[in-house]
């Protein structure tokens, strides 16, 4: 970990600390313009994290920004803002409220903990490169749909400079990780691998978890959503999660209790 992460961990750290018994009042949520703006992985995590606080029945005014990458501490969106203080990320958001206990996993055992955890490393660690690779690495989606909607809040020429730079970041980043240099039908092996596990997990549960909903519930939903509902060249993504029948009706049963109602 670089010297420079590490110090930004601890401050959020510190601010989640500080603010453990603050009050919840006038909290905002930036996130990036979810129309034209934000990508398929960024659209997933806000929608997580705006399902989240649903789920804990903590209010929160949601304000797109074109430039709420630069507003967050680390780089993470979306970010919570709660007085001064800036909270970026899901995860992070998730600790903020764990500490205020208003979670949402508090009745599980230390087992159904670490079991929860397994389900959210499957979708952070291995769902969440696939969006990034879909959206960055394959060349298609790339050129018709992801340079044109990071460079949408930019003028000329940096419209174009920029999305540039950016996938040379994420090529970087991916590559770090062996993800960089596969092909998109390992990468949709992966995915499938990710879908079966998380199915097989659900069963026919109503949620991850048994029957109330936990954190990894609206991560899972985030992404499933923004996976379900984005139009992309390639929809093998898409074609590959309605193979399980049972994650796409879980989807939509969070839809109607959190978002139709």
């Amino acid at each position: 970990m670089a010297a420079g992460d590490s110090v930004l961990i601890g401050l959020v750290e510190e601010a989640l600390s500080m603010h453990v018994d603050s009050e919840w009042h006038e909290a905002k949520l930036y996130t990036p313009f979810f129309k034209d703006q934000a990508q398929l992985y960024e659209f997933a995590d806000c929608l997580a994290v705006q399902t989240f606080l649903r789920m804990a029945q903590l209010p929160v005014q949601t304000k797109q920004r074109p430039n709420t990458e630069f507003i967050s501490p680390t780089g993470e969106m979306p970010v919570l803002q709660i007085g001064s203080i800036l909270i970026p990320g899901f995860s992070g958001i998730v600790d903020l409220v764990r500490k205020k206990e208003a979670g949402l996993s508090s009745h599980l055992t230390e087992v159904h903990k670490a079991d929860m955890a397994a389900q959210i490393a499957v979708i952070d660690n291995i769902l969440r490169r696939v969006e990034m690779y879909v959206v960055w690495i394959h060349d298609e989606t790339y050129s018709r749909v992801t340079s044109t909607r990071f460079g949408s809040v930019y003028k000329w020429p940096l419209s174009r400079v920029l999305p540039a730079l950016k996938r040379r970041e994420m090529r970087e980043k991916l590559g770090s990780i062996d993800w960089a240099n596969k092909s998109l039908v390992e990468v949709m092996e992966a995915a499938d691998k990710a879908f079966r596990c998380l199915s097989s997990h659900l069963g026919t549960q109503d949620y991850v978890m048994g029957s109330r909903v936990t954190e990894v519930d609206a991560l899972l939903f985030g992404h499933l959503f923004a996976i379900l509902t984005t139009r992309l060249p390639t929809m093998e993504l898409s074609n590959a999660l309605r193979k399980y029948p049972n994650l796409v009706e879980y989807c939509e049963r969070v839809e109607n209790e959190y978002f139709k109602k």
